[in-house]
């Protein structure tokens, strides 16, 4: 007879941990209209991670503004709902 096992309740903050929400929440509240350059990383590393994919990270240009948009309402939304 196969054991039935407890099943294991995942934090709401999956896949990051509570400190990786807490970081992300922060960062996001300082994001109006422009994406800082040196956010660009932070912002698709967590964007992919998120949506469990491994998209290139696209240029930073106007023509990819679009990805970006998407990308950052992606992530507040998400921080937005775990409150």
């Amino acid at each position: 007879m196969e054991e039935l096992k407890p099943e294991v309740q995942q934090s709401k903050y999956h896949p990051l941990t509570f400190e990786e929400y807490k970081e992300l929440k922060e960062k996001m509240e300082t994001i109006s209209v422009n994406l800082p350059d040196n956010m660009l990383g932070y912002v698709w590393n967590n964007y992919n991670r998120l949506n469990g994919t491994n998209i290139s990270q696209p240029c930073s240009c106007q023509s990819a503004a679009g990805h970006w948009k998407a990308a950052v309402q992606l992530l507040k939304d998400w921080v937005k709902a775990r409150v």
